[in-house]
């Protein structure tokens, strides 16, 4: 799980919603993206934490409370109430969690979406066709949660078409 955050590494997570993703043996297309295969290091399923407060952050301000509760209480108090505001954001907060896109280049970007069973088809799909290098093309439509993925043209085999209907 990769957690952005200004003092943390993997910053180079960019969250993308509602696209479609167009699979051909040379390219993977998403918006105005074009990436050649040969430039993608992955396909997985991920999982990233937005806006999380460093736990060092949380641990000084705790630290910081208990040093101003000896020479002012009111102070001390604010700051404890801060540490565990901190502490119940970081476990509280919502996850967001998709496909992973991860590029040569080290960027990485996440399909968000919510329909895990219905991912994995599509990892295992992208698995075969890159694997088996068909000539084909593969369609990935991830919107409003929802993933569907069909074959669109040329060598498919296998499945044509899954998605969830909800």
């Amino acid at each position: 799980m990769a957690t952005p955050n200004p003092l943390g590494s993997n910053q180079s997570i960019t969250l993308e919603r509602n696209k479609t993703i167009t699979i051909t043996k040379r390219t993977v297309r998403f918006s105005h993206n074009v990436y050649q295969t040969h430039n993608i290091t992955g396909f997985s399923e991920g999982e990233v934490d937005i806006g999380t407060i460093p736990w060092l952050i949380i641990i000084i301000v705790f630290f910081a409370s208990s040093i101003a509760a000896i020479g002012n209480s009111g102070l001390g108090g604010f700051l404890s109430l801060v540490a565990i505001g901190g502490v119940i954001w970081n476990l509280a907060k919502p996850k967001y969690y998709g496909l992973l896109l991860t590029l040569n280049s080290g960027d990485k970007k996440l399909f968000t979406t919510s329909d895990k069973a219905n991912l994995k088809v599509a990892i295992g799909a992208i698995y075969e066709f890159i694997e088996k290098e068909k000539d084909a093309i593969y369609q990935i439509s991830i919107n409003n949660g929802q993933v569907k993925g069909n074959w669109i043209q040329g060598d498919v085999g296998g499945n044509a078409l899954f998605g969830s209907d909800d």
